[in-house]
């Protein structure tokens, strides 16, 4: 969303779902299923279970927003530069759903798990601190 002509990052998402499920899953795995490897085709669907469903998850809360009809602008933001944790790992601030409103002057961020127990609201807040820094600086966000 706010992706510049400078950034080489892109990032593309098939919205969907049938189509997300066939190109995840039955495509990309098509010889085991050629070759008849169905168990091992349901343990690789099995243990993405959770990615593809979080990730089609936030699909639909970026459809319902757009229903409302009040923003001029959703999508995900990320930085790709990152940063390095306190274990030494580089990390990525990562937001799900970033939408603006049609007035400019409002920005909700939205974070969506499916289970609510790993939410975490400090990482939020920091992410949420790290998002309007970068964005106030670079002028990303018209209204913040």
């Amino acid at each position: 969303m706010w992706a510049g002509s400078k950034l080489q990052t892109v990032r593309y998402e098939i919205s969907d779902v049938f189509l997300r499920f066939w190109f995840r899953y039955i495509e990309k795995h098509q010889m085991m299923i050629e070759i008849g490897q169905y168990p091992l085709l349901a343990k690789v669907m099995s243990d993405d279970y959770a990615t593809y469903t979080g990730d089609t998850l936030e699909l639909y809360f970026k459809a319902k927003m757009m229903e409302e009809m009040k923003y001029r602008a959703i999508g995900s933001w990320w930085d790709p530069k990152g940063y390095i944790d306190f274990k030494g790992n580089h990390q990525q601030y990562e937001i799900d759903i970033v939408a603006i409103g049609s007035d400019d002057k409002n920005i909700e961020i939205v974070e969506v798990k499916r289970n609510p127990e790993k939410f975490n609201k400090e990482t939020m807040d920091e992410k949420v601190r790290f998002f309007t820094q970068k964005e106030r600086g670079s002028g990303g966000t018209k209204g913040l």
